[in-house]
């Protein structure tokens, strides 16, 4: 038999599709083929003192950045790794439920929560801004920010005036507006900047809005279907200012939209499985992460009774394949890691001699990158960057329905050797049957599973410890006969 190159994870997929996973745990897509997802390595940080619900890294017009994290009664901004708390001077309303969001204009961040007027911090503590609605969301756009879900209406959208965060009086002479999007039920649950566009995000529509200047200022056009958001956080950006796309998790499957329609990426592959497993009471719990180094997208989702999520499945957009990493988490979060300086220069090199030979004005230049991270359920944000643990793939069925395979081995062709492997050959005779599993077996000194078994259909599990990656693997079998 031919080499069999992974799919991904399929599990809504005909089994007999070769190729495809029909179980994974622990494992994400590379561009070569399937790889031990990372594990959670440490920042240093110190925990928050209570659970985070909401969470960025903002830059500065100079391209420094301030990183907050918001628990349930407070905003806190990382001071080296340590918190410093940024609250305003009176408390917040606590909601167990709601998250804080953030978005960044010019050199002030904005802040809101759903249950108070939307902040700003300039350097320091976050402070009400006079006159803004209390909003469940803000975005920026050129020059305005965004507040959605206010205390109008759950479908209202308010923006302030033109490059003035602090005016949000509705004006055509300074261009602060607010309106409702009625066209389809519901609130608005996400809003997320495509280009020089908006679009606001209902469960089942979507909405995008357009600077058209005075008198209308925005208008707002529904976008044909009834492809809508899981939630803000359910939403990622992989495209550019010049080319946005979006990828996002929907009420009935997961989206790309690139300004055309969206476009299902989930149907045949896992929005049976993944939908059939969402606990719809806790949808608004669904967030998404984005690794750009390896062109991921990480979409937690709950499946527990629990206001934490649980589940996770992986989709890499330059592969189009998915896979599956499980964890519960508090909120993820792109983490950005500080340049070299004086003072870190120890931690990185031990020595003069271990600096890199480069010319002396650009010697510690270390551009800042950012990096997938989640907050843990100790309150910890921790890197996605830790050598994978135990993860394993399923195959599907392999055989014929009228011969007898006689199996005596399976090959993985590792592009990168994990530290054990072992592999369970399941079997049936027909694909109506229950599968049969065999006794495991580990990987030989010789990279094969060895493994004896005459079926017409067969079914491998491979486990393996630490890192990781396989594009394809070879069976051999030899016919035993047919009917």
């Amino acid at each position: 038999m031919k080499p069999v190159r992974l799919l991904g994870y399929a599990p809504d997929a005909a089994p007999t599709i070769i190729g495809v996973l029909t179980n994974c745990s622990g494992v994400v897509p590379s561009l070569k083929g399937m790889k031990g997802a990372p594990s959670p390595a440490s920042t240093g940080f110190q925990a928050l003192s209570g659970t985070c619900q909401g969470a960025a890294v903002l830059a500065k017009l100079d391209n420094s950045t301030r990183f907050f994290a918001g628990a349930p009664t407070k905003i806190f901004e990382a001071n080296g790794t340590a918190w410093t708390d940024v609250s305003r001077a009176s408390s917040y309303t606590p909601n167990s439920t709601q998250r804080w969001r953030f978005a960044q204009f010019g050199n002030v961040s904005i802040a809101t929560s759903g249950n108070d007027t939307v902040q700003a911090s300039a350097s320091t503590a976050f402070a009400d801004i006079a006159g803004a609605p209390v909003a469940g969301i803000v975005e920026t756009v050129n020059q305005f920010v965004f507040a959605f879900n206010t205390d109008v209406a759950a479908d209202a959208w308010h923006c302030c005036a033109i490059g003035d965060h602090t005016n949000w009086v509705p004006s055509i002479a300074t261009q602060s507006a607010r309106g409702r999007l009625t066209a389809t039920p519901g609130p608005i649950v996400g809003g997320r900047r495509f280009g020089d566009a908006i679009i606001a995000y209902k469960q089942k529509s979507m909405y995008l809005g357009f600077y058209v200047g005075p008198p209308v200022i925005w208008g707002f056009t529904q976008i044909p279907g009834d492809a809508g958001a899981m939630s803000h956080e359910s939403i990622v950006n992989i495209g550019t200012p010049e080319n946005p796309k979006h990828i996002f998790m929907g009420s009935e499957d997961f989206y790309l939209y690139d300004g055309a329609k969206p476009i299902p990426i989930g149907t045949n592959r896992v929005k049976v499985q993944v939908f059939g497993q969402l606990l719809q009471s806790r949808f608004y719990t669904s967030s998404s992460l984005h690794d750009r180094k390896n062109t991921h997208v990480y979409f937690y989702y709950p499946v527990a009774d629990s206001s934490l999520p649980d589940h996770c499945v992986v989709y890499n957009y330059r592969t189009d394949s998915w896979g599956v990493d499980d964890r519960q988490i508090e909120i993820p979060v792109e983490y950005v890691t500080p340049g070299i300086t004086y003072d870190s220069l120890g931690n990185t090199y031990s020595t003069y001699d271990s600096l890199p030979s480069l010319p002396y004005d650009l010697a510690f230049l270390n551009p800042m990158s950012f990096i997938p991270a989640i907050f843990d359920l100790s309150h910890t944000v921790k890197t996605l960057t830790g050598a994978a643990a135990s993860s394993s793939i399923t195959t599907g069925d392999l055989g014929a329905d009228m011969d007898f395979l006689t199996l005596s081995r399976v090959r993985p062709r590792f592009l990168i050797k994990p530290t054990s492997a072992t592999m369970v050959n399941s079997w049936r005779n027909n694909l109506g049957d229950s599968l049969t599993a065999d006794v495991a077996v580990a990987l030989s000194s010789f990279g094969t599973f060895d493994s004896m078994r005459d079926a017409r259909w067969h079914r491998f599990m491979m486990s393996f410890v630490g890192d990781w990656e396989m594009a394809d693997f070879l069976p051999e079998f030899m016919s035993s006969g047919s009917e």
